[in-house]
């Protein structure tokens, strides 16, 4: 086995990861939907944030779905935009081939989890700036700001400077 072909096994496992992200709320939200509708004393006051709520999930899960389908299906393309020489992966277990076998699956795994919290930044940012314009009655969705900044660095970091990282921790070892 290469390195290559490890690393779009992982991006494999990460687009279906994503992918079983939509069970999470899937059900949640189109139930939710449903009742709401239903209800008809609250039909003609819900309708604009029902519509709202509607298009913007539905859109939500459709991209979800894309995402998670391109990463399984172009997951070679990916891996090999990712690494860049192919190497065969020894059978033997030493602690840099473990330590970046490790490195790559976490930062392939945050990067699945920051695309899929992709929407939810979207959300925050566009309600953090209408609210700094002077919109008072805005509130605030419960997103982490500073996790999602502070994991997509590590990511970012963790995925482009693997070889430097591992060294690095072989060295403390």
């Amino acid at each position: 086995m290469t390195n290559r072909i490890l690393t779009a096994l992982i991006i494999r496992i990460a687009g279906i990861f994503l992918l079983t992200k939509i069970f999470d709320h899937f059900g949640s939200y189109f139930l939710s939907i449903y009742l709401s509708a239903t209800m008809a004393r609250f039909d003609e006051m819900l309708i604009e944030p029902i519509d709202k709520f509607y298009f913007t999930g539905t859109f939500l899960t459709i991209a979800n779905i894309v995402v998670s389908i391109f990463l399984f299906v172009k997951a070679e393309w990916i891996a090999k935009k990712l690494i860049k020489t192919d190497n065969e992966i020894k059978t033997e277990l030493n602690a840099k081939s473990l330590t970046k076998v490790i490195l790559l699956t976490v930062g392939v795994i945050w990067l699945a989890k920051l695309i899929y919290l992709i929407p939810d930044l979207i959300d925050y940012c566009s309600k953090f700036i209408s609210s700094l314009n002077g919109n008072e009655e805005i509130e605030l969705p419960d997103f982490a700001v500073a996790n999602y900044i502070l994991k997509t660095i590590l990511t970012l970091i963790i995925i482009f400077r693997i070889e430097k990282i591992s060294n690095w921790i072989i060295k403390k070892i």
